[in-house]
C-alpha cells in the first residue's frame, strides 16, 4: 500500500491531540517510512494501523471523521484528477484505473448498469476502518466537485459493526447494510452525468499521463519484499520464521536484509504478519480445515493467539468471516 494510505490515520490522531508516534510504534512503522510520498508498506501494518488509531481516538466512526475532516489535496494527484475530469462518472472511473497505485491487491471496479453504476471493491475484507475512510473520502471529495450533495442509493461494507453510532448513514444519506459479500456503492446512473465544477480537460490530460508513467514504474513482482514474502511462506510451512531464516534463505547477512527493509519502511516481523494474514485469509473459505488448524499451520500459540490476530487485521472473528464462505 501506498503511504498515501497511512497518512490520513496520523493526520486524524494529531488533530485530536493523541501520540500518533505511539501508535506508530505499535504497528512497527516508522515516521521516516511515511515521509516519501512514492514509499510503500505492507498491508496488514497499514490496516493495522488504522484500527490502532480507532483504538486510541476511541471513535468506532473514526474512518469517516477523518475522510470528512482532511484537507483537500492530502491525496496528490488522485484529487486533482477527481475534479479534473468533466463528470461524477468520468472522474470515478479515472480513479479506478489508478488505484494499484494506492493499493496494489485492490479491485476497485465502476460497474454500467441500465438504471445504476455500482462502484465495488471485491477483496477479503480490507479492514474496517480503511474500508469506511476510504469510501466517504471518494463520496466527499465527488460531492465537492460537482457542488452537489448527491447521494448513493445503497452503501454496503464486507466488515461486521460491532457498534452502529449512525453515523454511516448520516455521511452517505441512505440504508448503509454491514457483513456483505462485497463492498459496493450503489449510484443512481443520473449522478453519473452531473457536471464538475472546475473541469479542466488540458489539466487531466497531463495528470494522466504523469499517473500512467507512475503505474508502469510499480515495482514488480520480484522486488526484494515480494522476495522476502515469498520465503516467509515457505517457511512457514515447517516453522515461524525469524530474521536469521529468512536471510538464510535469501543467502544474504542478516544485518544486510534488516537494513534493506528498513529502507524500505518495514520490518520483518510486520512482514511475517502479513503474509500469515494472506495465508489465513486464504484458508478460512475452505470448510474441510478447521480453525484450530489454520492456527497450527501458522504457528500461532494456541487459537486464542490466532483469535486475536485475526480480529486485529480484519476487525471480526475467523468464524464470522468463515460464515460468509458458507
Amino acid at each position: 500500500m501506498s503511504v498515501l494510505v497511512a497518512r490520513p490515520a496520523i493526520t486524524g490522531l494529531e488533530a485530536r491531540g493523541l501520540d500518533a508516534a505511539a501508535v506508530l510504534r505499535r504497528v512497527e512503522i516508522s515516521s521516516q517510512a511515511l515521509a516519501s510520498i512514492d514509499g510503500r508498506l505492507p498491508v496488514a501494518s497499514v490496516l493495522g494501523l488504522w484500527e490502532a488509531a480507532r483504538e486510541a481516538a476511541g471513535d468506532p466512526s473514526f474512518g469517516i471523521h477523518v475522510a470528512e475532516a482532511l484537507p483537500r489535496g492530502t491525496y496528490d494527484v488522485f484529487e486533482h484528477i477527481l475534479s479534473a475530469a468533466d463528470t461524477v462518472g468520468a472522474g470515478l472511473s479515472r480513479l479506478t484505473r489508478y488505484i494499484p497505485l494506492l493499493h496494489d491487491h485492490s479491485t476497485l471496479k465502476l460497474h454500467l448498469e441500465p438504471g445504476h453504476a455500482r462502484l465495488v471493491r471485491r477483496v477479503p475484507t480490507i479492514g474496517p476502518q480503511y474500508d469506511e475512510f476510504s469510501l466517504t473520502l471518494l463520496l466527499v471529495r465527488s460531492r465537492q466537485a460537482s457542488a452537489t450533495a448527491w447521494t448513493p442509493d445503497r452503501v454496503t461494507f464486507q466488515h461486521e459493526r460491532t457498534r452502529d453510532d449512525g453515523e454511516p448513514s448520516r455521511v452517505f444519506g441512505c440504508p448503509v447494510v454491514f457483513g456483505a459479500a462485497e463492498t459496493e456503492m450503489l449510484i443512481p446512473r443520473s449522478v453519473l452525468q452531473l457536471p464538475h465544477t472546475r473541469a479542466d480537460a488540458p489539466l487531466l490530460k497531463v495528470l494522466s499521463r504523469h499517473v500512467e508513467a507512475r503505474l508502469e514504474s510499480l515495482p514488480p513482482r520480484g522486488a526484494l519484499l515480494a522476495r522476502v514474502s515469498s520465503a516467509i511462506a515457505r517457511r512457514l510451512m515447517t516453522e515461524l520464521p525469524t530474521l536469521a531464516s529468512t536471510a538464510a534463505a535469501l543467502r544474504m547477512p542478516e544485518r544486510t536484509l534488516q537494513r534493506r527493509l528498513a529502507d524500505e519502511g518495514v520490518t520483518h516481523s510486520a512482514l511475517v504478519d502479513d503474509v500469515r494474514r494472506n495465508l489465513a485469509l486464504e484458508l478460512l473459505p475452505d470448510a474441510s480445515v478447521s480453525l484450530t488448524d489454520i492456527g497450527y499451520r501458522l504457528h500461532f500459540a494456541d487459537p486464542a493467539a490466532f483469535y486475536r490476530a485475526f480480529k486485529r487485521w480484519t476487525g471480526e472473528g475467523p468464524a464470522a468471516y468463515r460464515k460468509r464462505f458458507l
